[in-house]
């Protein structure tokens, strides 16, 4: 049941719709060539209205990256819920970050425009709060799966290495690999890398195989576990297929 009046439903929709048109101009134009004037001529309202929803540009962006990255969320739970080992689990976070970030580059390039200097220090304390709040629950998915290893002894902690450092080093991995991806600048392809996804999830399980974590994959269940997880993500991976077909045509 809608406990929401009349006058606030237009609000929330109206704030929806600014979002949209923020998201839009990031995408053709742009960070910094987003002016609020510009969102209020799209929307056809005064500015004063649009400063009712958002006190600056980096607050719209801030609610669209928490958006994004809500999603993220999303997949890295059912990442986590994989029903396999914990090195199955970690890889199938692997798979489902490359998902995400494949069927959203929007929100790759909205989150490296986040880390920009002064953007943090504009927004709200409300949306400030929920980023963080985001960014450790993201962070905490790949955590459990670690310090689930080590507890049932697939994974022997490194001297000098805790488990957050252990966390860094791959999500830093799998993240910088998702950008060259992302990026349209950079021709993978003629660097013969034919298939990135592929790529990156050898090289987490080479690190993994570094860090002697249970049980050690060979060739055979490493190809398994690929269409283990495209049947897994199936909504997702089947979306991605069709985005690449649309695209090709």
């Amino acid at each position: 049941m809608n406990t929401l009046s009349r006058k606030q439903r237009e609000i929330a929709d109206r704030h929806a719709m600014l979002l949209d048109i923020g998201r839009s101009l990031l995408v053709e134009e742009g960070f910094h060539n987003v002016s609020m004037e510009r969102i209020a001529e799209l929307a056809e309202y005064s500015k004063g209205t649009v400063y009712q929803h958002f006190s600056c540009k980096e607050e719209i962006l801030v609610q669209l990256c928490n958006d994004s990255m809500t999603q993220l969320l999303s997949i890295f739970e059912h990442a986590r819920a994989y029903p396999g080992t914990h090195r199955d689990r970690m890889l199938a976070l692997i798979y489902a970050h490359f998902l995400w970030s494949e069927l959203n580059p929007v929100g790759m390039s909205m989150l490296q425009h986040m880390s920009m200097h002064g953007v943090k220090e504009k927004v709200s304390e409300l949306s400030m709060e929920r980023h963080t709040s985001l960014e450790k629950q993201i962070f905490g998915c790949v955590v459990d799966i670690v310090e689930s290893a080590i507890h049932d002894g697939q994974l022997v902690q490194p001297e000098q290495q805790s488990v957050p450092n252990i966390v860094f080093g791959l999500w830093s991995m799998c993240f910088g690999g998702q950008i060259l991806t992302t990026t349209h600048h950079v021709d993978l392809q003629m660097l013969g890398i034919n298939n990135p996804q592929l790529a990156l999830m050898r090289m987490g399980s080479v690190t993994m195989d570094g860090l002697n974590w249970m049980p050690l994959h060979n060739q055979t269940s490493f190809i398994e576990l690929q269409t283990k997880y495209q049947e897994y993500f199936n909504s997702e991976a089947g979306q991605l297929a069709a985005n690449r077909t649309a695209t090709s045509h």
